[in-house]
């Protein structure tokens, strides 16, 4: 049994790119490791592209039987793995060669942390409207602080920050124990964009967070990238109602009222969003509409008041 199962969901992937973050992995000075690929079935043959590594017994090669979706494929891949540590690694990103090591370094360290945030940077191929994005989460981890930190406090301050931006990080630079996973369970596979916050914040409610404050590693953005065409579409602007909702059900006491203060808050920023989208001529999808319409049901009046706000405000120019 391998100390880690690295991850590799693929969908469509550019060559260049899978060949860079294979090689990224090769290069790893921990070599401990198990690597699944699953593929997606589409016309493109990414059997191919990884033919010539599957030569080593340490890579496996699966094709789904159909197309599984973002959680589907996270989720299918997770249940071929080995190790006791999961580590996933998109199709694009690219990791620093002692990546693996200190993630096995912080665990033997720091036995009660279930999950670990690898800082890293980000890659910027194109130059998109969603990069403002990016450059706000760099500068909220700023005030991370370095280390171990119980669950229940990281999640606090989050939540103060209505959960955004995602300081966690992107799946590809969060390690986990698989043991942590077992409990937690699958990645929800009907969220497009918003599962892996999702999951997070589950996590933090069974165990503590590490934060690994030097790079090792990049985050590759470019039109292509799912996160990219779920932003252009609007997929997943839904899915903080549904988080919430779930995430205020499972809490108790004080951080089921700081939840609740912060998806009041968020709803004016959610109606803020879809504003600014209307204005830069960016559309909202359909998908998942029917949970704004049982949110709205639910709480008219939150709605209400977070849509006066929202819209006092764009008045104000602010």
């Amino acid at each position: 049994m391998p100390k880690i199962s690295v991850l590799v969901p693929t969908y469509k992937p550019n060559p260049q790119h899978l060949s860079e973050t294979v090689e990224s992995l090769r290069a790893q000075s921990e070599t401990d490791w198990e690597c699944i690929i699953c593929d997606e079935p589409t016309e493109i043959d990414t059997h191919a592209m990884v033919m010539d590594y599957l030569v080593d017994e340490r890579f496996s090669f699966h094709k789904n039987k159909k197309c599984l979706g973002i959680g589907g494929n996270w989720n299918e891949c997770y249940r071929k793995a080995t190790g006791n540590i999961i580590a996933y690694l998109f199709q694009d990103d690219l990791w620093e060669p002692d990546y693996l090591e200190t993630a096995l370094k912080i665990f033997s360290k720091n036995h009660d942390v279930g999950i670990i945030s690898m800082h890293h940077r980000y890659q910027y191929d194109e130059e998109l409207w969603t990069i403002e994005g990016y450059e706000l989460v760099k500068e909220v981890q700023k005030q991370l602080l370095p280390g171990k930190q119980a669950g229940s406090e990281i999640l606090e301050w989050w939540l103060k920050r209505n959960m955004h931006p995602n300081i966690i990080g992107e799946p590809p630079f969060v390690v986990l124990r698989k043991e942590l996973m077992e409990e937690v369970g699958p990645f929800n596979e009907k969220m497009p964009q918003f599962l892996d916050v999702e999951y997070w914040l589950r996590c933090l409610q069974h165990t503590n967070w590490y934060y690994e404050p030097v790079s090792h590693g990049a985050f590759r953005v470019h039109g292509e990238a799912a996160s990219a065409k779920n932003n252009a579409s609007g997929e997943g602007l839904y899915d903080r109602l549904t988080v919430f909702e779930q995430l205020i059900k499972s809490l108790h006491g004080p951080l089921k009222r700081a939840a609740i203060k912060s998806r009041n808050r968020s709803v004016q920023d959610m109606i803020e969003k879809f504003f600014n989208r209307a204005k830069k001529g960016k559309g909202v999808s359909s998908k998942g509409s029917g949970q704004v319409f049982k949110f709205v049901f639910r709480h008219p009046i939150i709605v209400g008041v977070g849509f006066l706000k929202a819209l006092t405000s764009k008045l104000r120019g602010e």
